[in-house]
């Protein structure tokens, strides 16, 4: 029995990757030849060899060094890495990119930790700009995280004031989820102590009921509207600058989320004029029902496109975020709050009606939803959708699934919906967790269970929320330690190295309807795929994070090497 086991799977090794005399008949004439390397290809069967060949674009062939050189041809090239290692281009599902890299063209005021520490560091900032600026010009950035500050608290509009003179001043929380502005800016606005909360949104005010200038969710739309107008190019050189940042960290295929017109076009010049090299999936936004009719209307939907450059899936927010304290829960309220249960953005029956207009012109669904409340609301809509509809594989996605409770890990298999989740939260704002009190700790953005429960995670930076890189994902995938204590938290949700990895490539894939093209290094897919510095399989944990691409291919181009 195990002689016949055993030739059972050697012929099913040769039908996969073919013998060596049959390779000059599948590859030959192949481009490049990827020679003597440790290619893990995370398929199916983690199937590790040490060549592969390509041709237009995709894998031909993989083996043995002396299989794979059967279908080198006069042109073709070869690429010798002496043992290197190996990996799938890695996947994002969940970006901010095109808005962290307009930041930088701007050259807005970078309030990121750990480049700033402090308000007082902030402010000193702040004051420089307002010296050098000409005079009633807008000073905007981004980044400030009260929770790694050393002073604990939000940024108030009496802190600006100090150092911001005749500036209005509006600075976004790293979440996203919250801003501040001086009171320069608040009167440009309008806002005022009676100035009621919109839909969805916060105006906060202090013990006295006078503003403290922190807007949130969609009441940071008052403030934003004011802004001045961006460079009509400005889209158009962040895409530019997505693309080099993304290649340089090892990912070839993006998922830029809740994206704008005016961003939409900015994508498509960049790859008009040559300069896109990352593949990227376009999330569009979708704020209110008006929205959802207009994109239904467009008669646009879900993978439309080029192999760089397509429609994703369409954008809701369900509720705010943990930084700005408005995910939706249930009881109890937040620690140290009083019947705070967050926000939810939509009317349950106005959330259903906008899903069911899109995903019956043919849109996937991507809903951001943190607490277990908001999940709950979510996943309410995209059962009354699926069954409405008769969807038979709509791949809904949840984006973030923070407090993933037992209930919510249950309701997610049953209904077949993907969560895109975020494994460097654990680490750069694990800190946030604790203000939802040691319960929901414990299923804070979890992974093993995740697993356990046969539910499909990607995984996404959420850039600007933590750096672009995969590689801190990775690392706290495996680990799990949180940045301001050194805790590790929920200890149970450890990942395996290639667990981890398998969020960054075949779930990645998967959760983009590209699985038979992407995700892993298999024959007939992209070839796309980085070298990195060190084998990951095998290196101390802690190095993971650490871990330098020195190229990355992108269709067997090379789109990005590693300066010496």
């Amino acid at each position: 029995m195990a002689g016949a086991r055993a030739m059972v799977s050697s012929l099913l090794m040769l039908l996969t990757w073919g013998a060596s005399s049959s390779f000059s008949d599948t590859c030959e004439n192949a481009e490049l030849i990827v020679h003597n390397a440790k290619i893990v290809t995370m398929d199916a069967s983690d199937r590790i060899v040490e060549a592969m060949a390509v041709r237009n674009g995709r894998i031909v062939a993989m083996g043995t060094n002396k299989e794979v050189d059967a279908c080198a041809g006069k042109e073709t090239r070869k690429l010798e890495l002496q043992g290197k290692t190996i990996l799938p281009g890695l996947i994002d599902v969940h970006t901010h990119a095109l808005e962290w890299a307009k930041g930088v063209v701007r050259d807005q005021v970078d309030a990121t930790y750990p480049g700033v520490k402090s308000i007082a560091a902030l402010l000193q900032e702040i004051e420089r700009r307002a010296k050098s600026a000409s005079p009633g010009s807008w000073i905007v950035g981004a980044g400030w995280d009260d929770a790694k500050y050393t002073d604990h608290r939000y940024v108030t509009r009496a802190d600006l004031d100090r150092v911001s003179g005749d500036h209005p001043v509006y600075l976004i929380h790293v979440s996203g989820h919250l801003g501040v502005a001086n009171s320069v800016a608040l009167k440009l606005t309008g806002l005022k102590r009676d100035t009621p909360d919109p839909s969805g949104g916060v105006i906060e005010h202090d013990a006295d009921g006078e503003l403290t200038g922190i807007v949130k969710d969609n009441a940071m739309e008052l403030v934003a509207q004011f802004l001045p107008a961006d460079a009509p190019d400005l889209a158009v050189r962040a895409a530019k600058y997505v693309s080099e940042s993304a290649l340089s960290f090892g990912l070839t295929t993006i998922h830029d989320i809740n994206l704008s017109p005016e961003d939409l076009r900015g994508y498509q010049q960049a790859e008009r004029a040559g300069w896109l090299k990352v593949r990227v999936q376009m999330v569009p936004r979708v704020r209110n029902i008006a929205d959802a009719q207009q994109l239904a209307a467009s008669g646009l939907f879900t993978g439309f496109g080029n192999e760089r450059l397509k429609l994703g899936a369409a954008k809701f927010f369900a509720d705010g975020g943990m930084g700005a304290r408005t995910i939706a829960i249930y009881p109890p309220s937040a620690a140290g709050e009083t019947n705070n249960f967050g926000l939810l953005i939509w009317k349950p029956e106005d959330l259903q009606k906008a899903h069911g207009i899109l995903a019956g012109a043919g849109w996937q669904l991507v809903t951001h939803a943190i607490g277990d409340r908001a999940m709950d609301e979510v996943l309410d809509s995209y059962a009354a959708t699926v069954k409405s509809l008769k969807l038979s594989d709509p791949r809904f996605r949840i984006v973030h699934g923070g407090i993933s409770t037992p209930a919510i890990q249950k309701r997610l298999k049953e209904q077949g919906v993907i969560v895109d989740g975020n494994p460097a939260f654990v680490y750069w704002i694990g800190s946030w967790f604790r203000k939802y009190g040691p319960e929901r700790v414990r299923w804070c953005y979890p992974g093993k269970s995740f697993v356990a429960n046969g539910i499909i995670a990607g995984a996404g930076s959420d850039v600007p929320v933590t750096p672009m890189t995969p590689w801190w994902g990775v690392w706290a995938a495996v680990v799990r330690r949180e940045l301001t204590t050194g805790e590790i938290l929920a200890p149970e949700e450890r990942l395996s190295i290639r667990e981890a990895l398998t969020l960054y490539t075949r779930n990645g894939a998967y959760a983009g309807f590209e699985e038979k093209s992407k995700g892993s290094l298999e024959p007939g897919k992209f070839a796309d795929f980085i070298v990195v510095d060190r084998d990951v399989l095998t290196v101390p944990t802690e190095e993971l994070k650490d871990v330098q691409v020195l190229m990355t291919f992108v269709g067997g181009e090379l789109g990005y090497r590693k300066s010496q």
